[in-house]
C-alpha cells in the first residue's frame, strides 16, 4: 500500500471511529434523558388484547375486595391485591410508617404470592374513575424490578362494555420466588426528603387530590391538618381520564400536563395524595407522557400533616 494511499485510510477510519464515538455519546445522552419514562405501548394494553391473551399473562384485580367478589365479579383467573395489600396497614393513618409500602424482603414474598417471577407477563386493571389502583400497583412493580407489566386501559368497567367475560370465583395462583432486589428509588422520596426539598425551586411537587382536598375544606380521611404542602399545585388525579374512563391519548396527556405548567419534562417532579394510591398513579401518567424524572411521595400528605415539624398552606393558592 502506497503512503498516500495509507495516510487516506487512517484519516478515513479516524473519521469512522470519532463518528462512532458521536453517535454512541448521543445514544446515551438520548438514553440518559428519558430515563424513566415509559411509552403507550410499554405501561398501557388495551381490553380487547386482554380478551384475546387471558389465560396467557398473569391479572392482578387492583381493586377493592368488595369489587373482586361483587356481583359483576372479575376477568376470568385474576387474583386481588388492592393497595393495601403492597403497604404496612398497621397503626393509624399519620403514623410514621402507616400506609408506607413494604420493605423489599417483604414485598418480594407478596409479589411470588401472587404467582409473579419477575418474568411472566402482567396485566393489572382497576376499574375506570378510581384512584388509579393499577397505577399504583404497577408502579410498585416498576420499583421491583419488573418492567413486564401493563396497565389495561379502562379498567373493569371498559372491559365488561365491551363483551369480555367475568368470573365469580376467587383464583389464588400458586406461590413462586420472586427474586431479590433492591428499590429502584427514582421512582419515590420519603417524608424526610420532601423535609429537605420541597420547596428547592428545581423540585416541582404536584398535589393530586380534588380541590376540595387540597384547599383545606375537606379532610376526607381523617387527615390530622387540612390543606396542602406549600408550593405544591393542584392538578387533580381524575385530570388523565377521558369520559369513557380511559388514559387520555398520546399526545393529549402531554399537552394537558404542559398546559397546566409542566413544560420541562426532565424536570424533578414529586406527586402526592392522602395515602400514596392516587400520587403514584399520576407519577406514572406523568412518565407516561414522557416526563423523566419522576417521583411519588409514599406515605404521602397524611404523613406529612402529622408531622409537627412540617408547614402546611389552606387555600386556592400553591
Amino acid at each position: 500500500m502506497g503512503l498516500k494511499l495509507k495516510r487516506t485510510m487512517n484519516a478515513f477510519w479516524a473519521a469512522m471511529a470519532a463518528a462512532l464515538v458521536l453517535t454512541l455519546a448521543g445514544a446515551a445522552f438520548a438514553a440518559e434523558g428519558t430515563k424513566g419514562a415509559e411509552t403507550y405501548q410499554s405501561l398501557l394494553i388495551s381490553a380487547e388484547w386482554v380478551k384475546a391473551n387471558i389465560g396467557k399473562v398473569v391479572l392482578i384485580d387492583a381493586r377493592a375486595q368488595a369489587l373482586y367478589k361483587g356481583q359483576q365479579g372479575h376477568l376470568p383467573g385474576a387474583v386481588n391485591a388492592e393497595w393495601t395489600y403492597f403497604a404496612n396497614m398497621n397503626g393509624k393513618a399519620g403514623d410514621a410508617t402507616y400506609g408506607a409500602i413494604l420493605d423489599a424482603a417483604a414485598m418480594a414474598k407478596k409479589l411470588g404470592a401472587l404467582g409473579l417471577d419477575g418474568k411472566k407477563e402482567v396485566v393489572v386493571y382497576g376499574d375506570g374513575g378510581d384512584w388509579g389502583n393499577a397505577g399504583f400497583v404497577t408502579w410498585v412493580l416498576r420499583m421491583a424490578g419488573f418492567k413486564n407489566a401493563r396497565i389495561m386501559d379502562g379498567g373493569f368497567t371498559v372491559y365488561r362494555a365491551s363483551g369480555g367475560k367475568t368470573d365469580n370465583k376467587t383464583t389464588t395462583n400458586k406461590a413462586v420466588k420472586y427474586p431479590d432486589f433492591k428499590y429502584d428509588t427514582s421512582y419515590v422520596v420519603g417524608t424526610d426528603w420532601m423535609k429537605e426539598n420541597y420547596n428547592k425551586p428545581e423540585i416541582r411537587v404536584v398535589d393530586v387530590r380534588s380541590l376540595q382536598e387540597y384547599t383545606g375544606q375537606i379532610k376526607p380521611f381523617g387527615e390530622r391538618r387540612p390543606g396542602h404542602i406549600p408550593g405544591a399545585v393542584n392538578l387533580s388525579w381524575d385530570s388523565v381520564y377521558t369520559r369513557d374512563f380511559k388514559i387520555l391519548p398520546e399526545g393529549e396527556l402531554s399537552a394537558m400536563f404542559e398546559k397546566a405548567g409542566f413544560t420541562d419534562k426532565n424536570q424533578t417532579i414529586v406527586c402526592y395524595d392522602t395515602s400514596g394510591v392516587r400520587g403514584a398513579f399520576v407519577a406514572m401518567m406523568f412518565r407516561l407522557a414522557g416526563y423523566a424524572d419522576v417521583r411519588a411521595y409514599n406515605p404521602s400528605y397524611q404523613a406529612w400533616c402529622a408531622d409537627a415539624e412540617t408547614e402546611i398552606t389552606q387555600g386556592p393558592n400553591p
